[in-house]
């Protein structure tokens, strides 16, 4: 997992699109966060509002 604002692909060289990611942990989904995902190779790079969605949901289901 990353956690940038970034906007191209390191590993592409291409531009990335700004959308909704799945966050898998140990095999399972656990939701969909705002992510560039480069429409190449995949990988995803949370935005700072997906990783702080992200932190919010997982501390619920920690509780």
């Amino acid at each position: 997992m990353s956690v940038n604002n970034i906007t191209v692909c390191p590993h592409c060289n291409l531009n990335m699109e700004l959308k909704m990611a799945p966050f898998e942990r140990d095999g399972v989904i656990i939701g969909n966060f705002e992510a560039y995902v480069c429409p190449n190779c995949g990988r995803a790079f949370y935005t700072n509002n997906g990783y702080q969605e992200l932190n919010k949901f997982t501390m619920k289901k920690k509780n």
